[in-house]
């Protein structure tokens, strides 16, 4: 079917503040790892370790809550702006238990989920209280997620791209107070306190907006979406995001079993990889809500227009910070690291990292662009079988069988991603072209 508009310009007036914001949150982590690792470099294992399991449960929330994103622009699409708020407010629910609960998990395993995993007890043991501390900041992160996706889908995302780039402010400026004294454990607690800041200020704007009542932010007995529509789009995606961090997790987990240098070495490499794939989150989170929009106003056209749109961006983005990201190797390594050594081993295997960048930031545009139009199931088996059972297992072939250490494991994230990108473009390819009534209506 022929298109009726252009999307370039759409795709980019909201991908830009998008990615800002995506950029602002693994801005975080970069300062977390960067001033550990040249003020208390010894700790960078512990900070690693205990950020996986972390990692886990807070991507497979934020996961959860894309719901709000989607049917909040789908909603947006119908001409029903009015219950946009009660979206939000199901979805600041669901952040709220799910962060909870993801809180308590984590409380509860404690040092086992490391040693579980054969990691030797010297490293699980300061490693454990890390992640105690940043399951605080999981409810709290999730909070600013659903404010955030719902600031997207009404297309006011520079709100929450100002409020993280200035927890981001805060976060430094806390790091460089308590790390000097108190390590890895200091740095946690300056990712609590910004997220504190992240998800008291953004439900303060979001109260205050003049558009509020239009949104119907306050109508506390407008009736709209519910849980179900929430959790069709939500559920799919938490398994999706939770499978994939996972298994980048058990990555980790396999790097640890190696040694420190190896484990320190793979968690630089893999922030600064996530920091470029938060250029692709904020294209994906594009594509989500451009889309949604058009399967609202029942115009499959524009949806495949929108979906295409971001893709290219997309690839164009990834060629270009692939190329810096080699161009600039040395420098990276040092900026991440005191030790020479380590600074020196990150700086050579920047190329492998860089070539992974095209296809696994294709793989969660694509997936978004599917969730758009109601296919959430797809992405999510793409995903297991890419994430889940082809990269551990190739991760761990190479890494520890093969001694190739931090590139074997670069190398499965490359082999995983295309795999994954591939299943799901072609996936793309026969819904773009399927007819309006292929494309599902939300569940109400």
């Amino acid at each position: 079917m022929t298109a009726t508009r252009p999307y370039v310009v759409d795709t980019l007036r909201l991908a830009g503040p998008v990615a800002l914001a995506r950029l602002g949150i693994i801005g975080m982590a970069i300062v977390d790892v960067v001033v550990v690792g040249q003020l208390a470099p010894d700790e960078l294992p512990h900070q690693a370790l205990g950020w996986a399991p972390t990692a886990v449960f807070l991507v497979a929330g934020i996961g959860l809550l894309q719901g709000v994103q989607v049917v909040t622009a789908r909603a947006i699409g119908e001409k029903k702006p009015g219950t946009a708020g009660v979206v939000l407010r199901r979805g600041l629910v669901l952040a709220l238990v799910a962060g909870v609960l993801s809180c308590l998990a984590m409380w509860i395993g404690g040092i086992n989920l490391f040693t579980a995993f054969g990691i030797d007890r010297s490293l699980a043991v300061p490693a454990a209280p890390v992640m105690m501390v940043l399951a605080l900041s999981v409810p709290l992160h999730l909070v600013y997620v659903a404010g955030t996706f719902f600031l997207e889908a009404i297309k006011k995302p520079g709100i929450s791209t100002a409020i993280m780039w200035a927890a981001n402010a805060l976060n430094l400026a806390l790091n460089l107070l308590w790390v000097p004294d108190h390590g890895a454990i200091g740095s946690a607690w300056a990712t609590v306190c910004a997220r504190v800041f992240l998800a008291v200020v953004v439900l303060a704007c979001i109260v205050l907006l003049k558009d509020a009542p239009l949104y119907g932010v306050r109508n506390f007995r407008a009736d709209g979406p519910s849980y179900r529509a929430l959790l069709g789009v939500g559920i799919a995606a938490a398994v999706s995001q939770a499978v994939e961090a996972g298994a980048f997790s058990a990555m980790t987990v396999i790097a640890g079993r190696i040694g420190a240098d190896v484990v320190s070495a793979y968690q630089i490499i893999l922030n600064l990889m996530a920091f470029v794939f938060m250029v692709a989150l904020g294209v994906a989170a594009a594509a989500a809500v451009l889309v949604s929009e058009a399967i609202g106003r029942q115009a499959p056209g524009d949806a495949a227009r929108a979906g295409w749109t971001a893709i290219g961006i997309n690839a164009v983005a990834m060629v270009i910070a692939g190329v810096l990201i080699v161009v600039f190797a040395v420098p990276i390594g040092k900026a991440y690291t005191v030790d020479v050594a380590l600074a020196a081993l990150i700086a050579s295997l920047t190329w492998i990292s860089a070539l992974a960048l095209q296809p696994d930031g294709a793989q969660v545009v694509i997936a978004s662009a599917l969730r758009a139009r109601g296919d959430n199931w797809f992405p999510t088996f793409s995903h297991i079988l890419s994430y889940l059972i082809v990269m551990p297992v190739l991760g761990y072939w190479l890494a520890e069988h093969q001694g190739m250490g931090v590139a074997g494991l670069l190398f499965a994230i490359f082999w995983a991603s295309v795999l994954s990108a591939s299943i799901l473009i072609l996936r793309w390819i026969v819904l773009a072209r399927a007819p309006a009534t292929a494309v599902p209506a939300p569940s109400v």
